[in-house]
């Protein structure tokens, strides 16, 4: 096999745990370099996610792919909007991708009708969530329940429990 497939390709045919993770993170890495995330099908990346091993996606995300993946899936959040469920008023909702001492945050702003996608958190929340790369990952593809995982102690919230539960039917995730 060649060091990389295409990303659509391979999560259209190709089992990725039959890849090393090197294979798997130089795809990944070609797939969103040059601002190409917008070519990645996105339920073809759940169905990546999907049937990556647990190990694989936490080697992702503690590699150099890390960055460009959070950037290419917060980048595309306002696509999946769907304001159902939402108030008019200004919601801001604060993402942790924690893994050890790493930590990426990101900030969405919910507003008539729209999400707005920065990096970092300058505004304060009414609600943060807070877990590790992996479950991210999961959650962004809706392959986990955000309630399961916050019951579980992956997920943490802090501010408004009530609205993080919301969230789930503001955002129509693509599935594998």
């Amino acid at each position: 096999m060649a060091d990389t497939v295409d990303i659509n390709e391979l999560g259209r045919s190709v089992d990725p745990k039959s890849l090393s993770d090197e294979q798997l993170i130089s795809t990944l890495g070609t797939a969103l370099r040059d601002g190409n995330a917008k070519d990645v099908d996105p339920s073809l990346f759940a169905r990546l996610v999907k049937t990556a091993s647990k190990q694989q996606l936490a080697t992702v995300m503690s590699s150099e792919v890390r960055r460009p993946v959070l950037e290419a899936i917060f980048g595309r959040m306002s696509e999946f909007y769907s304001s159902k469920g939402a108030s008019g008023n200004r919601q801001v909702v604060h993402w942790h991708i924690k893994d050890g001492s790493t930590t990426d945050s990101f900030q969405t702003v919910l507003q008539n009708g729209t999400c707005t996608v920065t990096e970092g958190t300058d505004e304060e929340a009414r609600t943060a969530l807070t877990m590790p790369g992996t479950e991210f990952l999961k959650v962004a593809t809706n392959n986990a329940n955000p309630v399961t995982l916050f019951m579980t102690r992956k997920l943490k919230v802090s501010g408004d429990v009530g609205f993080a539960t919301a969230l789930q039917k503001m955002f129509q995730i693509p599935s594998a």
